[in-house]
């Protein structure tokens, strides 16, 4: 794509974004951020933040890195967590995930910062090595890196997370159906470290969502 097309796409998207939005939406937000997610999601341009919600602006305070990873990125975090006080922190892995799949597939030609950085997901690389198909090995592992990201989230903010103040949210964007629940869904899979389906369906907070809508939006991969 030539940079001319591109520069236009960019003038044209954003004036149409300030035509849409009148200065009572921007006043709202012009001298202060107060979102209530804080959101640890890849950094794959096929993963926006608004396949979680509509409209993100002053909702959602955004950290994007290869392989939604937390030590990579962690003042970033904690900055949302501690300092935002966000009452949720979300890890948002996604199909198809490029950083998990380079290292799977060995990444000697990548760049020393690339590794070093891939080198954060080592601990769950190991658990599912031996698998033989490729494409469930994949999803697996991505399945076990949000877990990974979740514990180490837990260990970080056990206490805000024991105190009803925070709450870990492991989550799949499933652009492949590989769920069988609809392409683009948002899969719950961990919980402040709890993985199983009918326990997370159990918690308050999701009791207070129609049941119909909650089986769709939690589930696992088999492992």
């Amino acid at each position: 794509m030539k940079i001319a097309d591109i520069l236009k796409e960019i003038i044209e998207g954003n004036s149409e974004f300030v035509n849409n939005h009148n200065t009572d939406y921007f006043a709202g937000h012009a001298s202060h951020q107060n979102p209530y997610i804080t959101l640890v999601s890849c950094a794959d341009s096929r993963v926006p933040a608004n396949a979680i919600m509509p409209n993100t602006i002053n909702k959602i305070f955004k950290i994007e890195n290869i392989g939604n990873q937390v030590l990579s990125c962690e003042g970033s975090v904690d900055y949302g967590v501690l300092h935002l006080k966000t009452p949720v922190l979300m890890i948002l892995g996604h199909s198809d995930c490029g950083a998990i799949k380079a290292y799977l597939k060995g990444f000697n030609e990548e760049t020393y910062n690339i590794k070093r950085e891939l080198d954060f997901l080592l601990p769950i690389i190991n658990k599912t090595a031996n698998e033989l198909n490729f494409e469930k090995q994949l999803s697996t592992t991505i399945q076990h890196n949000i877990d990974y990201q979740v514990n180490i989230a837990y260990k970080k903010y056990r206490d805000i997370v024991k105190n009803k103040k925070l709450t870990i949210i492991g989550a799949y964007y499933d652009f492949k159906n590989e769920f069988n629940k609809g392409y683009g869904r948002i899969i719950i899979t961990n919980v402040n470290k709890n993985k199983d389906k009918n326990q997370i369906l159990d918690l308050s907070e999701f009791k207070e969502v129609r049941n119909n809508v909650n089986k769709i939006y939690v589930g696992r991969l088999i492992e």
